[in-house]
């Protein structure tokens, strides 16, 4: 037997998945690449535009500092992920915050250390000036690549089956075993082999049987010949399961995690606090004008106080800037904000549309009712379809575990404003959980960046 495996044909190297690692590894590799090589042009260009002699210039050293901070922001803003890149849209917006971000730090880095005037401040202007210029060819180019190469980004899901009623959603493919000579694999190598070839050609192999049986054999199969495999099992679809644990060496599903450990918390809330007293000195000006234009246009308390649901489902007061005319405020939250609604002020319209509204919630956070980032509160009479929310969602209360955030995941995915109908309010409870689910600091900061993305946003009205 072993004589004719070896002399057979048709055996041949597997290594479909692998190309495509290496090719997706490779294009990521290259945006970095691409973005610093911009970033150098940037720089240097610079420093010929302001200086004759290139000896004069000291733009190396920002450079330096410059380039890892823009990049560590892309990469917090999936700026490097492949679907993002292969939409130019995406990809510039995520290069022009990174740019921003990567500004400010560097000029703040040069105030600390007291370097600045070791370098030019008009060199360093030219210098960014012309990195949003390279870094938006590098980027549109990007995208025109990364378009041509959608067979190689694009994620392959197969489906292995034995059911005629399975019909593969789109993007995926189906193989039904029975129309296979796949019996007894593990007792042949050139099954095995056959198989892995097939399979190779996916990210990620479904398993779609309809006995457990069947399911236990081709989930070892899979694991044998070294693919990622999963078992769908539609009836888990209601408990959202996060993850494995076991009890007495029987596996058991994890379905919800627990409040947050005290040092956890005592490092989320370090964290909140130092933030909010590093924004201050900027944030409290900018509500000081804002409350004054607010008392002036009309009559009433330029701040807005609305009883919210808080952490273990604790009542607090969420403090917003008005943007309403004081005698149409809604405290119970009954009534959602549409559009063209003419209880809102012109300043308000401004304020709700850029998100400045929001800030007084800094306010909450340093009391300790609120976090940076978390669930957004509620006001207790909000309705999707006439009922109210833990009406509509049966595991509402539970994405009250941690304290509510001025921002959140939900908010970054662009669901945010009234909610209109169940589906609205239940893709945010969903994406609450979620968060809570797989709570870490560094998705705090992540989603903290990506917050500039959706400040402005079409359904903040």
């Amino acid at each position: 037997m072993t004589t004719q495996i070896l002399g057979h044909a048709d055996v041949q190297p597997r290594n479909n998945s692998l190309k495509r690692e290496w090719v997706r590894a490779l294009l990521v590799v290259g945006a970095v690449v691409a973005d610093a090589a911009a970033i150098f042009v940037a720089t240097l260009s610079a420093a010929l535009v302001r200086y004759d002699d290139l000896e004069q210039s000291h733009i190396a050293e920002f450079f330096l500092i410059f380039t890892p901070i823009y990049i560590l922001s892309n990469i917090a803003l999936h700026g490097y992920n492949l679907r993002n890149l292969e939409s130019f849209g995406k990809s510039s917006f995520n290069a022009i915050s990174s740019l921003f971000i990567a500004a400010s730090f560097s000029f703040a880095a040069a105030y600390a250390l007291k370097a600045g005037d070791q370098f030019s401040r008009l060199e360093a202007g030219f210098a960014i000036s012309f990195a949003f210029f390279y870094v938006g060819i590098v980027r549109a180019s990007g995208a025109v690549v990364m378009k041509r190469l959608e067979s190689v980004i694009a994620a392959r899901t197969i489906i292995l089956h034995d059911d005629d009623s399975v019909v593969p959603p789109a993007g995926a493919s189906a193989i039904d075993v029975r129309n296979k000579d796949w019996d007894n694999a593990t007792a042949d190598p050139l099954k095995l082999d056959e198989i892995y070839g097939e399979l190779s050609k996916g990210d990620r192999v479904v398993l779609m049987f309809r006995e457990a049986e069947s399911r236990i054999a081709w989930g070892r199969l899979v694991r044998m010949i070294g693919i990622d495999g999963e078992l769908y099992s539609p009836e888990l679809a209601a408990v959202q399961p996060l993850g494995l644990d076991d009890l007495h060496g029987v596996p058991t599903l994890v379905i919800s995690r627990g409040p947050l450990t005290l040092g956890e918390r005592l490092l989320k809330r370090g964290f909140d606090i130092a933030v909010v007293l590093l924004l201050a000195p900027v944030v409290v000006p900018v509500v000081a004008v804002l409350m004054v234009l607010i008392r002036f246009e009309s009559p009433g308390s330029p701040l807005f106080r609305q009883p919210r649901v808080g952490r273990n489902n604790a009542i607090y007061h969420c403090c917003k800037l008005r943007s309403m005319r004081a005698e149409t405020l809604d405290h119970g939250g009954a009534r959602s904000t549409t559009p063209d609604d003419d209880r809102i002020t012109r300043i308000g319209r401004f304020i709700r549309a850029t998100s400045l509204d929001e800030l007084p919630q800094l306010w909450n956070v340093l009391k300790g009712e609120m976090s940076l980032v978390g669930p957004r509160p509620h006001a207790l009479g909000s309705t999707a379809e006439g009922e109210l929310f833990w009406e509509v969602v049966p595991n509402y209360w539970s994405r009250h575990a941690m304290k509510p955030g001025v921002t959140g995941l939900a908010q970054v995915r662009g669901l945010r404003g009234s909610t209109r109908s169940r589906a609205d309010i239940e893709a945010r409870v969903a994406a609450d959980l979620e968060y809570i689910n797989a709570w870490s600091i560094w998705r705090d900061i992540a989603i903290l960046f990506m917050t500039a993305r959706v400040l402005m946003h079409r359904n903040a009205f």
